[in-house]
């Protein structure tokens, strides 16, 4: 009975300091340019889906054990769409991992907040780097070696970009965010699908396109670009600052 209670009682202070963490973040990316639609795409739709795939924890997923990295690939089973059959493997796409950066971005450029020419010039790169650092393991799909280089990379492109003439009202954390999700979302999966389709996974495969591994991975490398870019940031403008001082008014008196 007691050994319940501490269990459900760490629980809840888990899921507590989840979202303590998920709140401020979602203040720093208000901060930092983003809309509120796109504040609940990026933080609150992943908790939704990663709480949604808890139910399966516990038992083994593709031949992974539960627990947090099980519930990683169950958030990605779970919002998986298979689009397209070849023999024994069908091609699909993650809900998560694949819709959420596209829509985000399809959003900052065409409301003009991230400029066309860099942001595809940016992916371009990040793209090329990503799929340098790939490679396909079994049962996991394609895994990326060193996955925080690209994302910090496409932070440090978009301020070396802030600096060209013309570009200093630039938003670097829009930018970065953008150009590290698509990067590492085409370098990871996209290049490598045909490599993925013709592999011998020895069963029926569902090969997602921003699912398995590469879910975390594009989340991850969000999250790092925007880390990145807080951390180059704080160089110019007093970020963390501004943070606090939105809190301080957001604070009930």
């Amino acid at each position: 009975m007691v050994e319940t209670f501490g269990i459900i009682l760490l629980i809840f202070i888990l899921i507590f300091f989840i979202l303590i963490l998920a709140g401020l973040l979602g203040l720093y990316l208000h901060i930092a340019g983003f809309t509120l639609v796109e504040v609940i795409l990026l933080v609150a739709f992943p908790l939704f889906a990663y709480f949604a795939a808890l139910p399966v924890v516990g038992r083994t997923i593709n031949g992974l054990t539960g627990g947090i990295f099980g519930t990683v690939f169950a958030t990605a089973k779970v919002f998986d769409v298979p689009i397209v059959h070849f023999g024994r493997i069908v091609i699909g796409v993650n809900a998560v991992g694949f819709f959420i950066p596209i829509i985000i971005t399809f959003n900052m450029l065409a409301s003009r907040r991230i400029p066309w020419k860099h942001f595809c010039l940016l992916a371009v790169i990040i793209a090329a780097v990503t799929y340098l650092y790939t490679f396909i393991q079994p049962r996991l799909g394609v895994v990326i070696f060193l996955f925080a280089i690209p994302p910090i990379l496409a932070s440090g492109i978009a301020f070396m970009f802030r600096r060209m003439k013309g570009l200093s009202d630039l938003n670097t954390a829009l930018l970065a965010y953008a150009g590290a999700t698509i990067g590492v979302l085409v370098g990871a999966d996209l290049l490598n699908l045909h490599k993925l389709a013709s592999y011998d996974w020895g069963k029926p495969t569902l090969v997602s396109v921003g699912g398995g591994s590469i879910l975390d991975a594009v989340f991850l490398a969000g999250m790092v670009a925007l880390f990145a870019d807080f951390v180059f940031r704080s160089r110019e403008e007093n970020i963390l600052g501004r943070l606090v001082k939105v809190i301080r008014e957001a604070w009930p008196r």
